[in-house]
């Protein structure tokens, strides 16, 4: 429950920015191709095949992901050692990975959600240069922050937790 109240809340606080904008670029009656055409590219992404995404890992060294704050971001998270220190004291809840099956079925999972968020980036990305286009600097730099936030972010953690668990698997 924990997980989902935690990805709601950023779900929400990120998308409202996306949605606002697009609210105020059809009450000024402006065509819906440009959104159209956004999210089509955007569920596109989600087809790219695995090798693809590997290959923008931007490194093999959790190091280099730790000190860009990825870490501090694991703290926030749904999964993430805030809840699993939550549910390990409160509920009595394990942890996600307690043998190799698991290590395994949680790597598809790092990569259903790295794909997520990158098909979100693309929309949020669009939708921010349509906003810088149609001369609303302020929300296109906020939809730039929610990006960030809400997708690179993740991405960035989706990778570092990549590295963490095939080392594990290599033990």
């Amino acid at each position: 429950m924990l997980n989902q109240i935690i990805n709601l809340f950023w779900t929400i606080l990120s998308f409202t920015t996306v949605g606002v904008y697009w609210g105020q670029y059809f009450a000024e009656k402006r065509s819906p191709l440009i959104l159209i055409v956004s999210v089509v590219i955007s569920v596109l992404i989600y087809v790219i095949p695995n090798q693809w995404l590997r290959k923008l890992a931007i490194s093999n060294d959790k190091k280099m992901y730790e000190r860009i704050g990825v870490k501090l971001l694991l703290y926030v998270v749904q999964n993430g050692t805030l809840v699993n220190r939550i549910q390990r004291k409160y509920y009595k809840k394990p942890g996600i990975i307690r043998n190799r099956k698991q290590a395994q079925d949680y790597l598809k999972t790092i990569l259903m959600q790295e794909k997520f968020h990158y098909c979100c980036f693309t929309l949020f990305l669009l939708s921010a240069v349509s906003a810088f286009s149609t001369q609303k600097p302020g929300i296109g730099l906020l939809i730039m922050l929610c990006n960030i936030l809400y997708n690179v972010y993740p991405i960035l953690l989706q990778q570092y937790n990549r590295l963490r668990i095939q080392k594990l698997l290599r033990l």
